[in-house]
């Protein structure tokens, strides 16, 4: 028999969840003013209904509320742990921050889920992107290291660790990382790109 309390969560996640929906259909529409009060009565039902959080983050940031939109989504950080598909959720508010080139709160937001899970390696590459945009050289290249740690045949990964070798100047280092990268797989332009650069800034300097 479930309890009053259970009945409860149960209706405010129905109803989040029904807000939340009703947001997608407006966006859709071309209804933004409908998606933004979808989205806040989504949070309205339940304040923890991260999908809406995300979502409404991301909508403050493009109406340039910034301080809205970082309050949104460091509050991921403070959700249960058991929250549905939190890690993905983060990482997409990391991906929008990296994308629009927040990258001071893109930090902030990868440096918390480094510590509420060490061991998810996509975090440590967040932290390793926007440590490099921010020109936090030795920090970018310890998140990299981190990462490979986790996924050691990742190719992405093995990318990312060359690109913050080159940045922190260990050009030689650099093209061996980046040169592993490329051999993992050939098709990948951008580490392919990476690579021409390291090699011609060598060039250029033995020249």
């Amino acid at each position: 028999m479930r309890t009053v309390e259970e009945e409860g969560s149960g209706w405010s996640l129905f109803w989040a969840e029904s807000g939340y929906a009703q947001s997608i259909l407006c966006s859709a529409l071309g209804d933004g003013e409908g998606c933004v009060e979808a989205l806040r009565d989504s949070l309205e039902a339940l304040p923890t209904y991260a999908p809406a959080i995300l979502s409404l983050g991301s909508v403050e940031y493009q109406l340039d509320r910034r301080p809205e939109g970082r309050h949104l989504f460091l509050s991921l950080l403070c959700l249960p742990e058991g929250t549905e598909e939190l890690t993905e959720i983060i990482d997409k508010a990391g991906d929008f921050l990296i994308s629009t080139g927040e990258h001071a709160d893109g930090l902030e937001l990868y440096r918390g889920g480094t510590e509420l899970f060490p061991d998810t390696a996509v975090f440590h590459q967040g932290v390793s992107c926007c440590a490099g945009h921010l020109q936090l050289y030795d920090e970018a290249l310890a998140a990299a290291e981190a990462a490979l740690a986790l996924e050691p045949h990742n190719q992405e990964v093995v990318n990312d660790l060359g690109w913050s070798l080159h940045q922190a100047g260990r050009l030689e280092d650099a093209k061996a990382a980046l040169e592993q990268a490329v051999a993992m797989d050939p098709a990948d332009r951008l580490a392919a790109g990476n690579l021409s650069l390291c090699s011609s800034v060598l060039a250029t300097r033995a020249a």
